[in-house]
């Protein structure tokens, strides 16, 4: 058989079985999709939700006080800055109150508590915000504020 030719039968394959390949590179690519969300959305959760809560328990002519808790690193103290009419005002550090110090359960749930003093504002009314400097990959700082809202005081003229 010198010099015959073979020729090759290719058979298409049966539409059920071209069908089924389709759903299953179609499922993959979906699994796949779902996958890469969820990597995304608990990488956006770590680095870019704003987790930390507190509340301004006090805010005064001369002082704000308040709390402050990371619930992703509890024990890690946080850095805060305080804004007063919009104008950021003081930096601190609220650091971890020790459990045997704590005056109530509150702050052994690591809720750090904090205070800011100032010499006395001006007659009117104010508001003060304190936002917690929160630090991403590739040290890109952003300001998360502690509450939803700002709180406003009113100074009384004279003393």
């Amino acid at each position: 058989m010198t010099g015959a030719s073979v020729d090759e039968v290719v058979e298409e394959p049966a539409p059920e079985t071209v069908a089924r390949l389709v759903r299953a590179v179609l499922l993959k690519s979906l699994l796949e999709i779902l996958i890469l969300c969820l990597v995304l959305g608990i990488a956006g959760f770590k680095y870019f939700n704003p987790t930390i809560r507190g509340e301004i328990t006090q805010a005064d002519a001369v002082s704000v006080r308040g709390w402050v808790a990371n619930p992703l690193a509890p024990h890690d103290p946080v850095q805060l800055e305080l804004a007063i009419d919009g104008r950021p005002t003081a930096i601190m550090t609220a650091l971890e109150v020790p459990p045997e110090h704590a005056a109530s359960a509150l702050l052994r749930r690591g809720q750090h508590s904090f205070e800011f003093s100032f010499q006395r504002l001006p007659a009117g009314t104010h508001s003060v915000q304190v936002y917690a400097v929160q630090t991403t990959p590739g040290r890109t700082l952003s300001l998360v504020p502690i509450t939803r809202r700002s709180e406003t005081f009113t100074v009384s003229p004279g003393r």
